[in-house]
C-alpha cells in the first residue's frame, strides 16, 4: 500500500535552475558519517528470500521498499544492506552454492550482484530496465534468478518482459536463452493496438508529417496510409489532421477499416475530412475562415485515435507507410496513385518521432512475465521457467533450446526434486499445485482437496527428504502454509503466526496469534531443513519444525516509511505510512503504536504529520491519516499522550480529492500549529476543486483540531508536498508552497484569510521551514533563504543534480546549521544528507553509511544533539 517510489513526480520535477557556479552533489566534500539504525521490524511488503548456503543462520530478505536485509542469527535480528543498490524495491534473491558470499538481487531498475555476502553491490551491466530489463518487479517476479549448481559463472535470469536470460561470465554479458516466438511481427510495419492497456477509455497515436520539398502543392490529393486491420469492429476511429496554421480537421468515422486484415493502401482525399467541430467550437473566427478542407502542404501532423469499449476489446492496427498520394493524369484521364512520396521512410517500425498516449501501445505486444527459473544440481543441463501465458517451458540442454509443458498456462513456479530431476513440482496460480515424474511429459493435480480459492504462488522441496515438500499460497490478503511429508499426497496446513511485538510493534490489539498475509517466497535452510522462513506481507517469519508453527522474526527489518519524527521531552512520535503513529521513551530503542491498534478501515492506512504540544505535563498529540479504504482524509487527536485518541472528520471534506494532486489522490501531508495558541491549527490537502466537490487547500481548526473549516481564500496552487509553516513572530503570517503550474509559495498576512504569492524562482517546492526569527526556507530543487518575509530570496544551496531536497532543518540555537536531504523519484539511487554550518556558503555531505539514501525528513532533537532521518527506515546521527 506504500507510494515510497512516487513514480507520478518523475516526469514532474526535472527542472532546472540554471545559473552558474552550481556544484554536483558528487562534488562536495563526504565526511565520515555513522548512523545508528533507530527504527523496528515488520509492517510492510517483503517479497524474497534465501538462506545462505553455507554459514548457518545467515538469511537473506528483500521488500518493495527499504531494498534488502540480513540476519545472522536465524533471523533474530536485521539489519539493511544496500550499499550500491540501484533501487530498493527488489523483488527475487538468490545465492550461489558453490562461491556462498555471492548474492543477486533483482531491483526494479537492474540485476544486482554482491561477492561478499551483500554488503557491496554492483549493477550487472545492460540488466537496467532502459536496457535488457532483466529486473525483479512486484508482481512479475518471484524466483528470477538462478545460478547453475555446477558453473558460477552460469546464471539464468527471467524477465519481467517474457524472456530468460543467460550469461556465462557471471553477469557481464547477457544472450536471450528463451523468448516466446513472435510470429507475425514484421519490422517494416508497426503495430498500434487500441484498448486493453489500462483502464483508460480513449487514446491515440500521432505522427509528425512533412511535406515533401520539390512536390508541387497541387501535385498531392490526399494522404495515402498503408493500413492492415484486426478483423475488429471498434464504435469509432478518427484521423485528424494537424497544419502549421493550427488549424485541424476530422476524417468520417473510419471504424470499418478494421475489419480488412490485408495490408493496403488508403487514400483519403479532401472530402474524407471536415474542420474538426471542437476545434471550430474553441475557435470560430478562425474557422470561418479556413478552408473547408485540408490544404495537403499545410498538413504537418496525422493523429489517429479510437474510443469504445477498448479495455475489454482491443483493436489493432498495423501501419506501413504514411504519404502524399499524388494522382497520375494521361490524356486527361484521372489514373492510379503513383509510387508514395514517403513520409515517414520505409523503415517505419523504427521511426522514433511516433507519440502515443491514452490506452495506447505502439509495437509488439509485450509477452507476460516470466515469474520464476530454476535449474537442478543433479543434472544442471536441465532449466525450467514458469511464464505467465504459455506454462511451464523446459530446456534440457542448458538454454540452448525449449519445450512447452502441457501445463496451465499461467505458471508461477517450479522446482526439481534435488535427488531426482526426473521429478518436478510446480505451482499455477489459481490452478493449483501440480507434479511430474516423467520430466513433465504427464502431470498430476496435487491440490485437488486442498481450499480452491487459494492462488499459489510457490512450491520447493526439501533437499534432504524428497517427500516433505512445502507450498504457499494467498486468498486475499489471507495467506496459507501448506506441508506435505509423502510427496504431495497429502497436505497440512499452516495460517497463523506467533507475533513478535517487540521487533515488531503494530497492530498489538490483534492478539499473540495473528493470520499470515500473503506469502511471498519460501526458503530452506541447507544445514537444517527443518528451518524454513517465509516472507511475507507485515511479519515474515521462521519455522524450527518444518513449517508446522511460526513465529515473527523481523526485528530491524525496517521497511516502515516514516512521514514525520517529533520529540517531546524523551519522547519520540513518528507517523508512518501504513503503520499509524508510533512512540518511543527510550530514544529508539524500543516502540510502541498508538493507533490504530488493530486493523480498522476508517483509520488504518497512512498517517502524515503529527504535532506534539506539551501542556500542564502531558503531551497533546495531532495527526493527519489517510485511510486505505476509500475513506477521506481524517485526523487523529489526543489530549493524553497516546493513551486514548479521537477520531475527528467534522469539516474535513467528506470527499477524496483527486484533481491536481501529486499522488493521484488528496493526502493530508502538511500541519502547523500556533506556537504561541496549541487551539489554532491549520491543515494542508492538496487537489483542486472538481466533479462539484470544493477540493483540498488550507483547513483552519481553533479548537485544537476537533472542528474544522476550509478557508474560503486560498492559495494560487492546491498541490502540495510538505509546504505549510507558520512565522513564530507573528503567527497570522502563514506560508504555503505550491507545486506545478502555479507553483511556488504563497504567503498571508491574515491566517489565511488572503493570500500573495512570494517566491516563483522554483514552482516545485516540497518544503517550507519558519525559525524562531522569522527566516523563511524554501526547498525545490535548492534551497532558498528570505530573511525579509519573503520580499526577497537568496540561493544558499547550489547544486546541479537530478534530485530534489525535501527534509529541511535548521538548528534551533544555531541558525547558521542546517541540514538538508535529497532524493530522486525515480532512477538511481541516488541522493543524500548535507549540512552546513556557515548559513549555505559551503556544505559538507554526511549520508555516511546510513543505508537508505532518499530521507525526506531530517529532525534535530536538541536534548541529545542527534539528527534524525526518516523515509524508508529511520536512524539517527551524533552532531
Amino acid at each position: 500500500m506504500k507510494y515510497p517510489s512516487v513514480f507520478l513526480l518523475a516526469a514532474i520535477i526535472g527542472i532546472n535552475l540554471g545559473g552558474t557556479g552550481l556544484l554536483r552533489a558528487a562534488e562536495i566534500e563526504k565526511v565520515p558519517a555513522h548512523w545508528e539504525p533507530c527504527g523496528w521490524g515488520g509492517g510492510g511488503f517483503y517479497y524474497a528470500t534465501v538462506f545462505h548456503p553455507t554459514r548457518d543462520g545467515t538469511i537473506y530478505l528483500a521488500g518493495d521498499v527499504g531494498g534488502v536485509y540480513k540476519s545472522t542469527d536465524h533471523g533474530r535480528n536485521w539489519r539493511m544492506i544496500n550499499k550500491g543498490l540501484p533501487a530498493y524495491g527488489v523483488f527475487s534473491l538468490a545465492v550461489d552454492r558453490n562461491q556462498p558470499e555471492t548474492v543477486y538481487a533483482a531491483t526494479d531498475d537492474g540485476l544486482c550482484k554482491s561477492t561478499d555476502g551483500g554488503e557491496n553491490w554492483q549493477v550487472l551491466p545492460q540488466t537496467r530496465l532502459k536496457q535488457l530489463r532483466i529486473t525483479g518487479e512486484k508482481n512479475k517476479s518471484i524466483r528470477s534468478v538462478a545460478v547453475d549448481p555446477s558453473d558460477s559463472n552460469t546464471i539464468y535470469a527471467a524477465s519481467p518482459a517474457g524472456k530468460v536470460f543467460k550469461s556465462t561470465d557471471g553477469g557481464q554479458a547477457w544472450k536471450v536463452a528463451y523468448a516466446k516466438d513472435g510470429a507475425g511481427a514484421d519490422s517494416n510495419r508497426i503495430r498500434v493496438q487500441f484498448g486493453k492497456v489500462d483502464a483508460q477509455y480513449f487514446g491515440g497515436v500521432w505522427i509528425p508529417l512533412k511535406f515533401p520539398a520539390g512536390l508541387a502543392p497541387e501535385a498531392a490529393v490526399g494522404l495515402s496510409v498503408n493500413f492492415k486491420g484486426d478483423k475488429s469492429t471498434p464504435k469509432d476511429f478518427f484521423i485528424t489532421l494537424g497544419t502549421g496554421d493550427g488549424l485541424s480537421y476530422r476524417s468520417k468515422n473510419l471504424r470499418d477499416l478494421f475489419a480488412d486484415d490485408r495490408a493496403r493502401d488508403v487514400i483519403l482525399r479532401g472530402a474524407d475530412f471536415i474542420l474538426d467541430p471542437e476545434y471550430a467550437k474553441k475557435n470560430p473566427e478562425k474557422a470561418a475562415a479556413a478552408s473547408a478542407t485540408p490544404e495537403w502542404a499545410k498538413v504537418n501532423r496525422l493523429d489517429m485515435s479510437c474510443s469504445g469499449p477498448l479495455p475489454e476489446q482491443a483493436a489493432v492496427a498495423s501501419l506501413g507507410s504514411i504519404s502524399y498520394a499524388v494522382i497520375k493524369t494521361a490524356d486527361g484521364i484521372t489514373g492510379t496513385v503513383e509510387a508514395p512520396v514517403r513520409v515517414m521512410g520505409h523503415d517505419f517500425a523504427k521511426n522514433k518521432d511516433l507519440r502515443s498516449y491514452g490506452n495506447i501501445r505502439i509495437g509488439e505486444p509485450a509477452q507476460g512475465s516470466i515469474y520464476s527459473v530454476a535449474v537442478t544440481a543433479k543434472d544442471p543441463s536441465l532449466v525450467i521457467a514458469s511464464t505467465d501465458d504459455s506454462g511451464l517451458v523446459l530446456s534440457k540442454d542448458k538454454g540452448a533450446t525449449w519445450t512447452a509443458l502441457a501445463t496451465p498456462r499461467k505458471a508461477s513456479s517450479a522446482c526439481f526434486d534435488p535427488a531426482d530431476p526426473n521429478v518436478i513440482y510446480a505451482t499455477f496460480w489459481d490452478d493449483g499445485i501440480w507434479k511430474s515424474t516423467d520430466q513433465g511429459k504427464t502431470w498430476k493435480k496435487l491440490s485437488e482437496k486442498l481450499p480452491p480459492t487459494v492462488s499459489y504462488r510457490e512450491v520447493t522441496v526439501s533437499p534432504s527428504n524428497s517427500l516433505d515438500v512445502y507450498a504457499i499460497g494467498q486468498n486475499g490478503w489471507n495467506g496459507s502454509f501448506y506441508l506435505s511429508n509423502d510427496g504431495g499426497a497429502t497436505w497440512k496446513s499452516s495460517t497463523n503466526v506467533i507475533a513478535d511485538y517487540a521487533g515488531d510493534p503494530t497492530l498489538p490489539a490483534a492478539g499473540a496469534d495473528t493470520p499470515l498475509s500473503i506469502p511471498t517466497n519460501v526458503a530452506i535452510n541447507p544445514l537444517n531443513p527443518k528451518q524454513l522462513y517465509l516472507s511475507v506481507n507485515w511479519r515474515s517469519c521462521f519455522s524450527e519444525d518444518g513449517g508446522l508453527t511460526w513465529h515473527e522474526r523481523m526485528k530491524g527489518a525496517d521497511i516502515s516509511c516514516i512521514t514525520d519524527i517529533r520529540f517531546s521531552g524523551k519522547k519520540t512520535y513518528a507517523t508512518v505510512m501504513d503503520e499509524g503513529t508510533l512512540m518511543s521513551e527510550d530514544h529508539g530503542k524500543n516502540w510502541k503504536q498508538l493507533w490504530p491498534l488493530k486493523y480498522s478501515a476508517e483509520l488504518s492506512g497512512h498517517n502524515w504529520r503529527v504535532a506534539v504540544n506539551n501542556i500542564g505535563g502531558t503531551d497533546r498529540i495531532i495527526a493527519t491519516a489517510s485511510p486505505w479504504d476509500k475513506f477521506p482524509n481524517r485526523v487523529v487527536v489526543s489530549e493524553d499522550a497516546g493513551k486514548t485518541y479521537q477520531v475527528i472528520t467534522d469539516g474535513l471534506p467528506d470527499y477524496i480529492s483527486t484533481a491536481n494532486t501529486m499522488w493521484g489522490r488528496g493526502y493530508a501531508r502538511a500541519l502547523a500549529v500556533d506556537p504561541s495558541n496549541p487551539k489554532i491549527v491549520y491543515l494542508g490537502l492538496d487537489g483542486d476543486p472538481a466533479d462539484g466537490n470544493n477540493g483540498g487547500g488550507v483547513f483552519k481548526s481553533e479548537d485544537g483540531g476537533h472542528h474544522w473549516k476550509q478557508l474560503s481564500t486560498q492559495p494560487g496552487s492546491r498541490r502540495m508536498y510538505y509546504g505549510l509553516a507558520i512565522d513564530p513572530t507573528n503567527t497570522q503570517r502563514i506560508y504555503w508552497g505550491g507545486f506545478g503550474d502555479k507553483g511556488g509559495v504563497y504567503r498571508s498576512e491574515d491566517g489565511g484569510g488572503s493570500w500573495q504569492s512570494v517566491f516563483t524562482n522554483d514552482l516545485y517546492v516540497f518544503n517550507v521551514m519558519t525559525t524562531a526569527d522569522g527566516t523563511v526556507y524554501v526547498s525545490g530543487k535548492n534551497l532558498w533563504r528570505s530573511v525579509d518575509k519573503g520580499k526577497t530570496w537568496s540561493q544558499i544551496s547550489r547544486f546541479d543534480n537530478n534530485c530534489s531536497i525535501v527534509g529541511l532543518e535548521v538548528h534551533p540555537s544555531d541558525p547558521k546549521t542546517i541540514w538538508i536531504s535529497s532524493t530522486v523519484w525515480s532512477g538511481d539511487a541516488e541522493g543524500g544528507i548535507y549540512k552546513t554550518t556557515d548559513g549555505g556558503v559551503t556544505w559538507k555531505e554526511i549520508t555516511g553509511d546510513t543505508q537508505f539514501i532518499r530521507p525526506q525528513i531530517l529532525r534535530f532533537n536538541p536534548a541529545t544533539n542527534e539528527l534524525w532521518a526518516g523515509y524508508v527506515g529511520l536512524f539517527k546521527l551524533k552532531q
